[in-house]
């Protein structure tokens, strides 16, 4: 079996056999037909949703794949079109990413159906590892959110722990999907080796989806004990606010009332001045006690 990465001449799907072809939206016209194969074109050219559609004996798949070289950037859209048994055409804007995978599993004995399955189960090989890792970052994350009192520079990471762990979760779910193709058609898998990674994918995967639903309850959870702590932040802003507020409040009241234009009769009484001073400062420090026996200074 022929991996071709690199189309110089037009390379038409009548003469594809025993072929890998690895190709780009822009060299679908050097494979297909613009005229008779024009439906299949616009569906791999469109390859943003995933999909399974069928053209006599051949299929079209096309879905968004997180490799190992973007786990935490975007999804790889990739279309194929191949009847499992003698050809493989995969369009995709990145193609270096597959050729090497590829090149390794056209060496064994695996027909396409299986090299797929297998470049699905190498994708996944060591999730669980990975994902323990993110659970032990994740924790260590809530354990810093706890104890740090600057939430603010945290709001932007738990935001991008909520976009990776989204899109992980559709990565598990695309696989999960062209895993459900297969096992409709287990007609395409003639080896007792491509079974094996059939049912080897059909107990992994759904675990793997597992854990990460439980890592986005988690997190959930983090937000909400993000947003508690700033609206206790925001609610002891408000209590300084409150206090400057009724401290000052009587002080207002009486300069508001000596400061009417009236000649008030203990204006000539000549220890008003150190009276009214001595109030305010009664004023202040009865109020201040006030307020730290009810423990508003913590």
């Amino acid at each position: 079996m022929e991996v071709v990465n690199v189309l110089n001449d037009s390379l038409k799907i009548e003469k594809l056999k025993n072929k890998i072809i690895i190709i780009s939206k822009s060299q679908l016209n050097q494979v297909f037909d613009s005229k008779n194969d024009k439906e299949i074109i616009n569906g791999l050219k469109y390859i943003d949703s995933n999909k399974i559609e069928t053209y006599d004996d051949k299929f079209l798949l096309t879905f968004n794949f997180l490799t190992e070289e973007n786990k935490r950037t975007n999804l790889e859209k990739i279309g194929i079109y191949s009847d499992f048994k003698t050809f493989a055409v995969f369009v995709t804007n990145n193609k270096d990413m597959l050729a090497g995978e590829l090149e390794n599993l056209a060496h064994g004995n695996l027909d396409y159906a299986g090299i797929l399955l297998s470049l699905m189960a190498n994708a996944t090989d060591n999730d669980y590892i990975k994902l323990e890792n993110l659970e032990n970052e994740l924790n260590d994350f809530d354990e810093k959110l706890s104890m740090e009192r600057n939430l603010e520079k945290y709001s932007r990471k738990i935001m991008y722990y909520k976009k990776y762990l989204i899109k992980l979760k559709h990565h598990y779910e695309q696989i999960n999907y062209i895993i459900d193709f297969f096992a409709g058609h287990s007609e395409l898998l003639t080896l007792q080796e491509e079974k094996d990674k059939l049912y080897m994918l059909t107990r992994r995967i759904p675990k793997l989806v597992k854990e990460v639903v439980t890592f986005m309850d988690n997190l959930s959870q983090t937000r909400e004990n993000y947003q508690a702590q700033i609206q206790i932040k925001q609610s002891n802003l408000m209590k300084i606010f409150t206090i400057i507020t009724v401290i000052f409040t009587p002080l207002q009241l009486i300069v508001g009332w000596y400061g009417m234009n009236l000649m008030m009769p203990e204006f000539k009484f000549k220890y008003s001045y150190p009276i009214v001073f001595g109030l305010c400062i009664i004023i202040i420090v009865t109020l201040i006690a006030i307020f730290k026996k009810k423990n508003w200074f913590k």
